[in-house]
Order: structure tokens, then sequence, then C-alpha cells
């Protein structure tokens, strides 16, 4: 094996499978032998000056790794929804496109498959590594995401994921906020909306009470507690939505368990004899009776706002 070869086949195990031009000649490498081993089919053309060892898995993470090395000079990082999956956050599925970063005024003509994003502040990106892919660090990630989204929505669910998986720390997203903010990125106003809406608050547990939330603030009820802890009786237990001064306990059961709530009676038991009013929704009544659900909380806290109550246990 020659020396191209070596080098070619110690990158495509470090980067899926692909490699780029200038790593090449890097190594030692020349023009007329990389040309060579594209036109003898040993390696197949990804994109200009981007390769793909033949034979190598075509998988998402090798053309996210191919998008990277785009940029010649390795300054393409993976960012926007395509850094959301790489962190694997829940409800970021891969995409057609990969959205790359670069620096401003570097961004290289239009590749296929390749979504490119410039950045006057590149040095923020705080890039690391996912997978041996470039990514953007979390906050920037999530700021990222405030900018690539339609709505609040999707946004809150990326800072969710980030949050109850420690990605990064409110102090880390507050930082990016302040920092990104001189610049007047796109996202900023987004990403400080979802911060103040979270910030001193537990997040949801999933997409599911995300949902439940949303409808509740639209419809005008005050804003819940996500995963209160309580302790009854020496047993810990956590409610998926809670207004802790009224004890109001909302139980979320997501899509394909509707039985759940009745395999538990004892924790509902323990909690109603604690004094919690305990509210049950599912994934069905969400979709089919949305209304429903709402007249439940308002009637419920019109009932327990007429009553004394006593401190939450």
């Amino acid at each position: 094996m020659r020396d191209i070869d070596v080098v070619a086949a110690r990158l495509a195990r470090s980067q899926h499978g692909v490699f780029n031009r200038a790593q090449l000649m890097l190594g030692g490498s020349s023009k007329r032998a990389i040309d060579h081993r594209v036109h003898s089919h040993q390696w197949e053309r990804v994109h200009s000056s981007v390769y793909r060892m033949s034979g190598a898995p075509l998988t998402w993470e090798s053309r996210a790794m191919a998008a990277c090395l785009t940029m010649d000079d390795g300054e393409g990082v993976a960012s926007h929804l395509s850094a959301a999956h790489l962190w694997g956050l829940a409800g970021f599925a891969p995409l057609g496109v990969v959205d790359v970063t670069v620096p401003r005024h570097a961004r290289p003509r239009c590749r296929p498959g390749v979504r490119y994003h410039e950045s006057r502040a590149f040095e923020l990106l705080h890039e690391t590594r996912r997978f041996g892919i470039p990514v953007t660090g979390p906050a920037r990630t999530v700021l990222d995401v405030c900018a690539a989204v339609d709505d609040d929505l999707r946004a809150l669910a990326a800072l969710d994921e980030t949050r109850r998986r420690t990605l990064a720390s409110w102090e880390e997203l507050w930082e990016c906020l302040i920092l990104h903010a001189r610049r007047g990125r796109n996202g900023i106003a987004r990403f400080r909306r979802v911060l103040e809406r979270r910030w001193g608050r537990s997040v949801p547990h999933n997409q599911f009470a995300r949902l439940v939330e949303r409808l509740f603030v639209d419809a005008g009820l005050p804003d819940l507690t996500h995963e209160y802890e309580v302790v009854i009786a020496g047993h810990r237990y956590r409610i998926d939505l809670a207004y802790p001064a009224l004890k109001i306990a909302m139980e979320l059961d997501g899509r394909g368990h509707e039985l759940q709530f009745d395999e538990d009676p004892i924790r509902t038991n323990r909690l109603e004899t604690a004094g919690w009013l305990v509210l049950r929704f599912t994934w069905r009544r969400l979709i089919e009776d949305p209304g429903g659900m709402v007249a439940d909380v308002f009637a419920a806290r019109r009932l327990r706002s007429g009553v004394h109550q006593p401190h939450a246990v």
C-alpha cells in the first residue's frame, strides 16, 4: 500500500469514510495520484475536493462529515438543526440538508445537500466534536435552533433537552445570549424569550408535556411547574405538571399507554389522601378534546382557590 493509501485509510477510519483534497495533500499526496484513484473507482467524489472510500457505509454522519470538509481549511462546523441532532436532542431527526457554519466571507460555492451559514462570531461557536464530527457547542446550538425554527415550541424543545441532559449550564446559556446579542445575531429575540420562560423553573420531560403546557398557557392559564417532587409517607414522587400552591397535580400519559394510570392506584391514592387534586390526561384526549382539558384545569383552579389549602407536602 502506498503512502497516499495509508493516509486516506487513516483519515477514513476517523472521519466516517470521507476525506478532502487538502488533507491528502498535507499528507504528501499529489493531484495526479488523487485523480487516478477517483478515475479507477477506489474513491468516490462526494463534493468538489471531498472523497469517500469506495465501499464505506453511506450514513447521515458521513454526509455531515463530508459537508464540513467542503471547507479545505477545516473550518466548517455542523450547526443549527444538524447540530441539534448530533447532540441527540429529542425531536430533532436528521434532515436531508446538512447545516454548516463557516467564518464570515468564507462561504464556498453551493454544494448539494449542504446549507451554509456565515458567522461574524466564529470564535464563539465553542466548537467540539460529536462522533468525530465538528459541531457547535450546546449553548450556541440552542441559539442557532432559535434562528432556524418558526415558533417558540421547537426552540423550547431544544432548550429543555439541553437542560434535561445537563449539556449546558444556565450560566453558559445566558453568556451565549449576552455575547451574541452584541452582534445582533438571528434568533436572539426568540432565544431570550425561551430562556426567560424557563429560567429558574423545571423543564418538561418530553414533547407531550411541552404540548400540554402550550395548550394551557395559550388558553390563559398561569405557568405550571414541571416534574414537581413531593414526599408522602416516606415515598418520593414526581408530578408531571402541578400548581403546588393549590395542590393540583396533572399526570400525563403518552401515546400507546392509555391504561397506565390504572396500573398505579397506590401513587394516586397517596397523592389524594395528602390533599392533592389529581387530574389525568392522555395523548388521545389532547388530540380529541383539548378544550375539555382546559376546562378541567380552570374548574380545578376555581375549586381550590375557594378553599383553604394546607402546605404542600
